[in-house]
């Protein structure tokens, strides 16, 4: 996950700089009925890098409320702290490539489903054929964004607990020589 670190036993980790320096984050930690779990229901509904990032919007707040409450709604969802916190969670997380990446999963999910429920005949024939080019020229364009994200790398944490590098050391050996 990219904003909130979940630790081995699947809790959000309460001292995680994510959790504890976002005011949103430590209100659901703190708000009454709510916590860790409904915190890991924010991240796990809204990262880009969420296991559950393959289902789409809806499917996605069913499953991972099953999944942590044992109910595909969750009544809390509706909750102003857990609302607010989904929104800061997307908006510290904004990446355009990403943002392309949904919309264009969301278009091509959309062709699909309207090709399943069509049937063929000499009517819509030319028409769809024209849209399945259209998918294919949506997938080529997709696949470009999936490379150009792949190119991006990994997203990481910043970490100021490193030690200087070995060019960083000599530098700091140089000046102190001076």
């Amino acid at each position: 996950m990219y904003l909130l670190n979940i630790n081995r036993q699947g809790d959000v980790y309460k001292d995680d700089d994510g959790a504890v320096g976002v005011p949103e984050f430590q209100a659901v930690l703190k708000g009454k009925g709510l916590g860790q779990v409904a915190l890991k229901w924010v991240a796990l509904i809204c990262d880009y890098d969420s296991p559950y990032r393959h289902y789409n919007e809806s499917e996605r707040v069913k499953a991972v409320s099953k999944d942590l409450y044992g109910k595909s709604v969750w009544t809390g969802s509706k909750n102003p702290l857990i609302q607010s916190a989904m929104q800061k969670y997307t908006e510290l997380q904004f990446d355009p490539l990403d943002e392309q990446f949904i919309a264009f999963n969301n278009k091509v999910n959309e062709m699909t489903k309207y090709l399943n429920g069509t049937v063929i005949d000499d009517d819509n024939a030319e028409s769809l054929q024209k849209m399945m080019i259209g998918i294919e020229k949506i997938l080529k364009t997709r696949q470009t964004l999936i490379d150009a994200m792949e190119r991006r790398g990994e997203r990481k944490k910043i970490a100021g607990d490193k030690l200087l590098s070995f060019l960083e050391r000599k530098k700091e050996m140089d000046e102190s020589i001076k």
